[in-house]
Order: C-alpha cells, then structure tokens, then sequence
C-alpha cells in the first residue's frame, strides 16, 4: 500500500498550516535583452543576448534620516536609490560583442573626436532581464509563459568595464564586463502583472498618518 507523506514536508505555519516548499527558481534559466545599446534605434539584437553570461539582478538602497527624540533615536527613509548591476559577456571571435559595447561607450563619449553627448536621453538604454520556466521559445511581452518574472530597466548606461586577463598559463575564454547604472526599474510576474503597486493616494488624500514610529503587529 501506499503511504503519501509528502504534505507532511515543510515547517509548519502558526494556523496549521503544512505542506511542501514551492518550486524554485533556478538561477540559470534567464535572458538579457537590451533597447537602443550602442545603435540608436536597435531592438533586441540576438548577438549581444546569446553572449550573456551573467547578470545581477536590480537592487535598491533606501537612504535615511535620523531623528534625535528625547532618549531614542528613530529612523525614517530619505530616497531609494538603485544600486549598479554587473553583466558580463562571452567575447566572441568577430568581435561582435565587443564591437557592439565600444559602440555604446562611444555614444556615451568618443574616445578619438573626444566629444560627449548633448544630453542623457541620447546615450541612455533599456534593458529587459527575463527569469525563464525552461521553455524553448519567449517572446517580448511580460504575459510569455515561459517568463516567470521581468526585470525592466530603464535609463542604463555604462559605467565601468572589464577584460578577462590573456595569460599563457591559461586556457580559458575571454570575457568582457561591465557595471551599469540605471534610474528605474519595475519588475513584472509571472502573469504579466506589475509587481509593487501599492497605492498612497488613499493616505495621502485622507490626510492618514502623523507619527514618525510604527505601531508594529507583533503581539
């Protein structure tokens, strides 16, 4: 006979509940797409997305102030700020990828003319950070089904660069890096949903809330 025990995996929750973990994420099934990179205009150039090795996904900092009360300190937060994310990049025997990100360093500044761009808007891309299920094919939209989550980040550009050492005692590949800034990023599910959108308005337009301290929920 047999004997299912498997709902009796997992730490149990304070109302009973119990039950196995959820499925997940593995951490090597994702895709980089990247929006106006080096050439104005261009749109998810398979080239430089098939080279990705690795990505760091988005994080964001929120800075603080200190506020001296009579016998405590308390806390609040000042502005969120987006940390930079690292990509690196397989480089390939065409120089297609190193081709590519010289191109997009140069937008930023020309090394040779020794110009800089007029304005942010004109050397600034997007860039699309898509966890995948393990499907064969994803297309653009957050509703794919192979697109588990969707990192959209907008207002990227490059901020450092590295290249793999050549070393005769050696015989691995080569690889290119970089660290990218960007201004915001908006993360989608696994349904196409936006992630994070709680609403203010209410507390904001019903005039809520008046102390610097929480009221915690712990009993």
């Amino acid at each position: 006979m047999s004997v299912n025990s498997l709902g009796n995996f997992g730490v149990p929750g304070q109302n009973g509940q119990r039950g196995p973990m959820f499925q997940p994420i593995l951490s090597h099934r994702f895709r980089v797409t990247f929006y106006n990179f080096g050439n104005p205009g261009d749109t998810a150039p398979y080239d430089i997305t098939r080279a990705v090795k690795s990505v760091a996904r988005p994080t964001a900092t929120f800075s603080e102030n200190t506020l001296y009360s009579y016998n405590s300190i308390i806390y609040i937060q000042a502005r969120p700020e987006w940390e930079p994310i690292d990509i690196s990049f397989y480089e390939d025997i065409d120089n297609t990828v190193m081709r590519r990100i010289q191109q997009q360093r140069s937008k930023q500044f020309n090394f040779f003319d020794q110009t800089s761009s007029r304005a942010g808007e004109n050397y600034k891309f997007e860039m699309d950070i898509d966890v995948l299920a393990g499907g064969a094919g994803a297309g653009q939209s957050a509703q794919d089904p192979n697109v588990l989550q969707k990192y959209c980040l907008s207002g990227c550009h490059i901020t450092g660069e590295t290249l793999s050492e050549l070393s005769y005692s050696e015989t691995g590949e080569t690889e290119l890096g970089l660290t990218l800034r960007f201004d915001n990023c908006i993360i989608f599910d696994q349904d196409g949903n936006q992630m994070g959108t709680f609403d203010h308005s209410p507390e904001i337009d019903g005039k809520l809330g008046h102390q610097v301290t929480g009221i915690g929920g712990a009993t």
